[in-house]
């Protein structure tokens, strides 16, 4: 009698902890990629708030974005990688999502989309 009580105990207590996991959370949905969210994500780094994006390319979750320092400012240009975590676009460095570097193929370890990989991979 006593093991049967305390196995519905645990299947409550169980239900409990899903139901809390489940319900009532949420990340609010997944960014977007326009011209908004990209800038954003660029001027949003500190060392990359003076900065105007020139060109950016979306794909799978990921994002590439090229900017240049904006009128007036100094700085080289950039070339920044992004992914999609909820409602933020998250910088990535290549480094850690590029993969290992070889002929200039897509590496079968990269993270970022192939159709991503030249630019944001190979460029520069």
């Amino acid at each position: 009698m006593k093991i049967g009580v305390i196995g519905i105990a645990l299947l409550g207590v169980a239900s409990l902890v899903l139901v809390g996991c489940s319900s009532g959370f949420s990340d609010g949905g997944t960014v977007e990629c326009n011209d908004t969210t990209i800038a954003e994500a660029v001027t949003g780094d500190p060392t990359f708030a003076e900065y105007v994006v020139t060109d950016y390319t979306c794909a799978d979750g990921w994002a590439f974005a090229a900017a240049n320092p904006a009128e007036g400012q100094m700085g080289a240009p950039a070339m920044m990688i992004f992914e999609a975590e909820g409602q933020f676009w998250i910088s990535k460095s290549a480094a850690d999502v590029c993969g290992t570097y070889g002929d200039g193929s897509y590496p079968s370890d990269a993270m970022v989309p192939e159709s991503l990989y030249e630019p944001a991979c190979l460029a520069g």
